[in-house]
């Protein structure tokens, strides 16, 4: 091999991985991509609610233009790998799509494909095993799968509609939603994907060829219709490569992606905060990355602080009259003015975080270091239940509810308080029980039931994590 091109080609290699990762690069897509959400499918959509799909979708909308997310896994739709997810039941959706008669649910992808397979797979598995719920209690028949043809192929699609029976028993077999459930709340309606994406012909037929003016202001479901829509849209637009360098800089197909490659810290929480700043296309890649290295350290400073009321830093919601499952800030210090306030309204606080302090040794305040988002943590989680649940069980029946929080109010937290629910709570009631005997069906239902408690929230602990607690439990 000739080293000077081997040079040449490694030097290449270099720049297109450094334009890829740039941050100039990433938010300018990003803004790019919102563009389009904003001008071409809110406009024609605009009865209905943005639901951006985490955690990448978050990125491309405003958020003054939602009020709940969705969590729908790209692996749940892999080929071969059909799912229906019991632990990311997204049900806190179906009221919306009543209340608004469809949403829009907001994702994007990486080069190589048109859409994401959440869209285009594991949504409609999803939108099926409830169809499929619905006509069974009825009494009627129809197609239940809608999959895109231009994504998914007929001899995929014949394969996942094989699935289904399966995919459909499992989720009975958790006795959560019922037919009689799904037609009350959605009015006898079923649910119908529809996909939306740059150059879609859905959008094209609603402008005018020549001018592209809207024709209609807004699509218009018949009040005769039979079904809701669930409009799935892929705000990025596939390109050769995953990249185009036509719009003054090298924009990255789904370039939300994978943030902590890329966003220095950044999440897209502070993205929308410092739009002003952020979306200048004439700020350098240094610059950027100044500017938000100085803003990740203020709020972290900000964060360790924090002196203010209780309500500044945490977050609660009640899981039953004695349980309260929350989420605390990241790196502060409790000061004795947030400790009274603790004592005031909980028996016993369960903190789990390592960036949390205290002062001295503070009866009914325990915290233990187990981080969210962690898998030495999630491992670890096992042995700690060992001591976190006896403790807690001598708490519950006291005057005041027992509060358990971790840093994200998703992993720790939910992981600890499922435990705690699992031996001691009827799994149908959820009355105080000491239960005598355990299994996986009702670790399943009371998670579910953690899940359809927390309503617009989403909740889905690392499957490490619950391995955890599955082998403390069993």
């Amino acid at each position: 091999m000739d080293p000077i091109r081997d040079q040449t080609l490694n030097f290449l290699n270099r720049e297109i991985k450094k334009e890829y990762r740039s941050l100039r690069n990433r938010l300018q897509s990003i803004i790019f991509d919102h563009r389009f959400l904003n001008e071409q499918v809110k406009a024609v959509f605009s009865d209905y609610p943005i639901v951006p799909n985490e955690r990448c979708g978050v990125w491309y909308c405003d958020p003054r233009d939602y009020s709940q997310t969705s969590y729908f896994k790209s692996t749940d739709g892999h080929t071969n790998q059909w799912d229906f997810s019991v632990r990311r039941l997204n049900f806190h959706l179906l009221p919306a799509i009543a209340k608004s008669g469809g949403i829009v649910v907001v994702d994007s992808t990486r080069r190589g494909k048109c859409m994401p397979d959440a869209l285009s797979k594991t949504i409609p598995i999803w939108c099926a095993v409830l169809n499929s719920l619905l006509f069974e209690y009825q009494g009627t028949a129809g197609e239940v799968l809608f999959c895109p043809p231009q994504t998914v192929s007929k001899f995929e699609f014949e394969r996942i509609k094989s699935r289904l029976p399966d995919l459909i028993s499992k989720f009975k077999e958790m006795n959560i939603l019922t037919g009689a459930d799904i037609h009350r709340i959605l009015e006898g309606k079923f649910l119908r994907p529809l996909w939306v994406y740059p150059g879609a012909s859905l959008l094209c037929s609603q402008r005018d060829p020549f001018t592209g003016e809207l024709l209609s202001q807004k699509w218009q479901t018949a009040e005769s219709e039979i079904f809701k829509p669930v409009v799935l849209c892929t705000v990025s637009y596939q390109c050769q490569d995953g990249v185009d360098k036509r719009h003054g800089f090298t924009y990255v197909q789904g370039a939300a992606d994978d943030h902590e490659l890329w966003a220095k810290g950044l999440t897209a929480e502070l993205f929308w905060k410092h739009i002003d700043i952020l979306s200048d296309a004439n700020l350098s890649d240094q610059e950027l990355g100044a500017f938000v290295e100085s803003k990740v350290l203020l709020q972290e400073s900000i964060a360790a602080e924090n002196t203010g009321s209780l309500d500044q830093i945490l977050t609660a919601d009640e899981l039953t009259r004695d349980l309260h499952l929350g989420k605390i800030s990241s790196n502060i210090h409790l000061s004795e003015h947030i400790l009274s306030e603790l004592k005031l309204r909980y028996s016993l606080v369960i903190i789990l975080s390592n960036s949390v302090t205290v002062s001295g040794d503070n009866a009914g305040i325990k915290i233990f270091g187990l981080q969210s988002e962690c898998k030495k943590s999630s491992k670890a989680l096992r042995a700690e239940l060992i001591k976190i649940c006896p403790l807690a069980e001598t708490y519950l029946q006291s005057s005041l509810p027992i509060l358990v929080c971790c840093n994200s109010g998703k992993d720790m937290s939910v992981c600890v308080s499922l435990a705690i629910l699992c031996r001691n709570y009827d799994v149908e009631s959820w009355n105080l029980s000491v239960q005598q005997s355990i299994h996986k069906i009702d670790i399943k239902k009371h998670l579910s039931k953690i899940i359809s408690k927390l309503e617009g929230r989403n909740v889905n602990p690392p499957r490490a994590s619950l391995n955890s607690v599955n082998a403390y439990l069993m």
